[in-house]
């Protein structure tokens, strides 16, 4: 740790400055990690109860560091602090190296992307973070033998396959990380590391309003959205992560007062393009939303350029949306983004067993665990 310390600064006060900090970041990081004064940042979270997680509603991504890391900038570059500029007269490089280390203390790396806006501008304001190498995912580059240069296949063969194995590997908040897909192409997801247990990839995202879900098949088979708020992951990166073995999937919904409601389904898994996507379903398991999903079983995907579903017209056109539409559906979380209650019928942001047809719901998350 003197070592550490050492290559912040060659004054005093730069080590005085970071360890001062550094405490205070461990301190004001244990309670979003639910450790105590004695724990270890890099330990195990405090356990909840399985019906606990299980009811715990879904996170966004850096939710809980922002209040924590704000007050580790105490002033602008500049403002007089202890007898000079920013953080005590310390140099730049001292101030980024500093904050990395506080970073650090959380026990994880930190995606530039998963700060909220404020924050974003808080350091790119006061201490140029922006493209450092503090902010970057825990991507695993494994340096080829012969250039010296990130090896892809190297990364590949010792980087995570799921947000389950980033769990186990130590990466307790949510946020967004790169994965090794099995022909290991990279590719970034949402994990949430809260909702009962972690470990969830997250394919689908409503939360504003932001993002047009009516959209074409070719929209639909890329993945299309965006990393801070609403986003549908890909078809073919759904198949490819569903393909992988057994997949529990869970559904979380939030209605406009505030009440979540949850579905948990035994297995899920999306057919490649060449049998349109079929959805594969396993048994429903449990969930106070209740199960919406059941008769989309083994159904291909609609959008509203290529109709797939079961009924005389367009299912997608009709409830603009894009689904594994039966004739037509029991869920339609494509569907458009209404607000709570509306009349017209069964085109929202719907899960029929849980507000209705009439209802479209703030937020609504799907997510798959390997299991």
């Amino acid at each position: 740790e003197k070592a550490k310390l050492t290559k912040l600064s060659d004054t005093s006060d730069a080590l005085v400055t970071h360890t001062k900090y550094k405490a205070e970041a461990q301190s004001s990081l244990r309670a979003p990690l639910g450790l105590s004064a004695t724990e270890t940042l890099l330990g195990t979270p405090a356990v909840e109860s399985g019906e606990a997680q299980a009811r715990r509603p879904p996170r966004r991504p850096g939710q809980g560091l922002e209040p924590q890391c704000r007050p580790l900038v105490p002033g602008r570059p500049g403002q007089a602090r202890h007898g000079g500029g920013g953080w005590g007269g310390v140099s730049s490089k001292a101030q980024r190296s500093c904050i990395c280390e506080l970073l650090r203390a959380a026990g994880r790396c930190l995606s530039w992307k998963e700060l909220d806006s404020g924050l974003r501008s808080v350091f790119a304001e006061q201490v140029g973070l922006k493209g450092t190498g503090c902010f970057q995912t825990c991507d695993v580059h494994v340096p080829s033998p012969t250039t010296g240069e990130p090896g892809q296949l190297q990364s590949c063969a010792t980087g995570p396959r799921t947000c389950k194995e980033l769990l186990t590997r130590g990466h307790f908040l949510s946020g967004w990380h790169t994965i090794y897909l099995p022909d290991c192409q990279p590719l970034t997801v949402l994990c949430d590391m809260d909702t009962d247990g972690g470990g969830w990839t997250v394919f689908q995202r409503r939360s504003d309003g932001s993002v047009d879900f009516y959209r074409d098949w070719a929209a639909y088979k890329r993945g299309f959205g965006s990393q801070l708020g609403e986003f549908w992951l890909g078809n073919d990166h759904i198949h490819a992560l569903t393909a992988q073995g057994t997949s529990e999937l869970r559904v979380d919904l939030v209605d406009f007062e505030g009440n979540h409601q949850f579905a948990k389904y035994r297995s899920f898994q999306v057919a490649g393009e060449a049998e349109k996507y079929k959805l594969v379903l396993g048994g429903f398991l449990e969930g106070n939303a209740g199960d919406s999903l059941s008769s989309h079983r083994d159904q291909f995907f609609s959008t509203k350029d290529q109709d797939n579903d079961n009924h005389s017209g367009n299912c997608a056109e009709q409830y603009h949306g894009a689904w594994w539409y039966n004739a037509c559906h029991s869920s339609n979380l494509n569907g458009r983004y209404l607000r709570g209650l509306h009349t017209s019928y069964a085109n929202g942001v719907n899960w029929r067993s849980g507000r209705g047809y009439n209802y479209s719901y703030q937020v609504s998350e799907m997510k798959v665990r390997l299991t």
